[in-house]
This record gives structure tokens, sequence and C-alpha cells, in this order.
């Protein structure tokens, strides 16, 4: 975003200069993703907000594809037997046939909820029941990494979508584009370099996600316009987000340093 101009620059009519959603709409350069004119704030950077995911709550019907990017976070801890129960619903027959094949306990509630909540946020989009989604995500079968996913169902989709679960927090992205997702601990001890070398790691794990499917045989030249965002996460969290701003995995420079 360009500098704050001079107050006595301002319009006569109101003085001082006040930046409103249109003027900040107007003043930047480049197409940016969308997202609140006050985002919270770590140090001096801005960071993406997140919203908190509730599965038992009743689901956000919203049959348009988010514009920029759109994150949601999950902690593991907080979730209890009627989450897992929401989250077993939305699980396809084969889904809840592998759910079933769990022993009882942390783990199994977890996979219930964790599988369970993207099919719920890609059903929110998507307009169609969770478990007649389909979802394509997991290791790239051309070299075994994680790319971006893929939910698709109803008359909607493919819509863009990246996950990551680090210890007990797991980080939810669904774009337009290509997009992934990095997450990382941070330092109990705060030592500032430690802290800048974790939130390095999730930007750059993010950024191996952010790949199209099969994008990986291209080569690194392949990559776009990109986004890079770090994300408000909870406390003893860093995560980042990155998307293409253009064409998935079309050829071009990056316009995020990662």
């Amino acid at each position: 975003m360009r500098d704050e101009p001079d107050p006595g620059n301002g319009p006569a009519a109101t003085p001082p200069y006040a930046w409103t959603p249109e003027r900040m709409r107007a003043s930047r350069p480049l197409p940016l993703p969308s997202r609140p004119p006050w985002p919270g704030r770590d140090g001096d950077r801005a960071r993406l907000p997140a919203a908190a995911l509730d599965l038992t709550a009743p689901p956000e019907r919203c049959r348009r594809a988010p514009e920029g990017a759109r994150v949601w976070t999950l902690l593991l801890p907080e979730q209890g037997p009627a989450e897992e129960a929401a989250g077993a619903a939305a699980l396809t027959a084969g889904e809840r046939r592998a759910y079933a094949g769990l022993e009882p306990g942390p783990e199994r509630r977890a996979w219930a909820v964790v599988r369970g909540g993207l099919r719920l946020l890609a059903a929110a989009h998507l307009g169609c029941s969770p478990d007649r989604i389909t979802v394509l995500d997991g290791p790239c079968p051309l070299c075994a990494r994680w790319h971006d996913g893929t939910a698709a169902g109803g008359d909607g989709g493919p819509l863009r979508l990246s996950w990551e679960r680090c210890g007990g927090l797991v980080v939810y992205a669904l774009s337009t584009t290509t997009v992934g997702v990095g997450v990382v601990r941070l330092p109990e001890d705060g030592d500032p370099a430690a802290v800048r070398e974790a939130h390095r790691a999730a930007r750059l794990a993010a950024g191996r996600r952010a790949l199209i499917r099969g994008g990986c045989a291209a080569g690194p030249g392949v990559t776009g316009d990109r986004s890079v965002e770090r994300v408000a996460v909870p406390d003893g969290y860093g995560a980042a987000v990155v998307r293409h701003m253009s064409g998935a995995g079309a050829p071009g420079r990056s316009a995020g340093s990662l």
C-alpha cells in the first residue's frame, strides 16, 4: 500500500484526510486478497484474519467462491463428542469406514473433525451435501508431496483448498486459485531470531503446497504471481498462506518473497 498522504493534502471537505475502504482500494497498486481495512497486527506486519471453525453451528451457506483466500482455524483440544459426531456425519461412506476402524480416542476424534470440517467448509461454498463433494487432496501422485487440493460438487467448483495440522492446531484455506498453508510451532522462549526462522519455515511450507497438482513435473519455473500472507492464529503457533494471484500454475514472476 502506498504511504498515507500528508493530512494537509486531503480534501477540504473532510479534514484531516481519512482512510476509507474506498480510498484504500483505490490506493493499492496491485490486486490483493480481500480483507478488512483493520486487520490484526503482529508487530508492524498485518495478518490475514482467521475464523474459528465450529462444526456444530448451522452451516454458513455461501454460494459464491471466496475472493482471495478465506482461512479458518480448528483447535483439536477444544473438540468434544458433539464436534466428533458432526464431523463424522459429513464424511463419505468410505471415510466413515476408515473412521470406524480407528481405536476410540483423541486421534479418532481428530480424524473425524479434521476431515469432516474440511467437507463442511467446502459444502458451504459449493451448496451441496458434504458427503456428495469430491475432495482431491493428499500427496501428489508424481512427487508424493502435498500440493493444493480441490473440492467439487453440485453446480460449483472446483474450489481450491489447503489444510495443515500442527500439534493441536489445524488451519484451512479456501480460494479460487491455487493455495497453500504452512503452520509451525513458535519457540517457547520467544527468541526473536528463532521466531523469525519459524515464520519463514511456515512461508516456505505454504509456498511448496501452493503448486497445482502435477505442476511439480514442469519444474521450479512454474510459479505465477503470488500473494504471501501471515495468518492470525492462536498463541504459540505461526501460519502463512500463499496463493496464486492469476492463472494457477502459470509461468511468471513471484510477487511475494519466500
